[in-house]
């Protein structure tokens, strides 16, 4: 797969809405990159106790667009059900220890593939009034928008996406200074 370079124009009615499907397209593109061909192991790593994983930073995005959308474009609240399953990985902090689950990158990206299709296709919906229009939330003086709020799922798996680079070379250097003590 290539990464695309061209953001298309004309495939919802806004081309602002365009234009953040493409930075959300590219934001998955270059995550899905940075997986590419992570071993299980290292996907369940941990630099030290309470630290994310790999893992846990994945399943974060996952919850995220899954919240994202549920909330603030469907307009609805989560499940019971959708909250035992997604809580944990929205919220990391003390539920990282049931994220470190030994699942495979394979689980992990289709769960990605999953939620990012939900997501665009809620996202393709969208009207420009409904885009652009006030709500309540984030800020309890200024209230957001769905431009706003579409904005920050990108702009969280970006950030996620450095971290997720950041253990993958903390994960490298601390192997290859175990083989090099072995040598």
């Amino acid at each position: 797969m290539k990464r695309e370079s061209l953001i298309p124009f004309g495939r919802t009615n806004d081309h602002s809405i365009d234009y953040l499907l493409g930075i959300l397209e590219d934001a998955r593109f270059t995550t899905l990159q940075r997986v590419n061909e992570i071993s299980t192991a290292e996907l369940h790593w941990q630099f030290s106790e309470g630290w994310n994983t790999v893992a846990a930073l994945l399943s974060h995005i996952i919850s995220c667009k899954h919240y994202m959308r549920i909330h603030f474009i469907e307009g609805k609240e989560w499940t019971k059900a959708q909250n035992e399953e997604w809580l944990p990985g929205l919220e990391m902090g003390k539920y990282i220890p049931q994220l470190i689950t030994n699942e495979p990158i394979e689980f992990y990206l289709q769960r990605l593939e999953e939620s990012y299709q939900l997501f665009v296709e809620s996202v393709k919906m969208l009207d420009t009034e409904a885009f652009h229009k006030k709500r309540e939330g984030y800020d309890p003086d200024t209230g957001c928008n769905l431009a706003w709020v579409l904005y920050h799922v990108a702009e969280d798996e970006v950030h996620h996406r450095g971290q997720i680079s950041l253990l993958r070379k903390l994960y490298n250097h601390k192997n290859q200074s175990h083989v090099s003590a072995k040598s």
